[in-house]
Formats: C-alpha cells, structure tokens, sequence
C-alpha cells in the first residue's frame, strides 16, 4: 500500500504567500491613491520573496519540478 507524503510546512508556507501576494495585488489595482497601491505592491513583492524561498527548499527536496524554481 502506497503513502502519500505529508505536505511540508515549506509547502503550506509557500501556498500561504501565494494567496497573500495575490490579495495584495488585488488590493493594490483597487487601490484609490497611488502611495496606498504602491505599499500594496510592495507587499506583493515581499510576499512573492518569501514564497520564492519555499518553494526553492521544496524544488530542492524534489517536492516540485525544477522549472517551478524559476517561476
């Protein structure tokens, strides 16, 4: 009987700022003046950093394909 494996907290991690980064950039097109969308924006970035991060220690765990490293 085959196992699937646990999903890892990198994983979790990286779905989590994924989702933020995504909300951020909604945040940011609705935004109503330019120094708010600019702060979202760079939340955005931020959040797409760290979710970088996850998912390079996931690529390295080979978790995921390497091309989703350079995504």
């Amino acid at each position: 009987m085959a196992t699937t494996p646990h999903e890892t907290l990198d994983a979790q991690t990286l779905r989590y700022w994924e989702k933020e980064a995504a909300r951020f950039d909604g945040l940011a097109a609705r935004a109503s003046f330019g120094w708010l969308a600019r702060g979202y924006a760079r939340r955005a970035r931020r959040a797409r950093d760290l979710a970088a991060g996850s998912r390079a220690k996931e690529v390295a765990r080979g978790r995921l394909p390497a091309e989703a490293a350079q995504t």
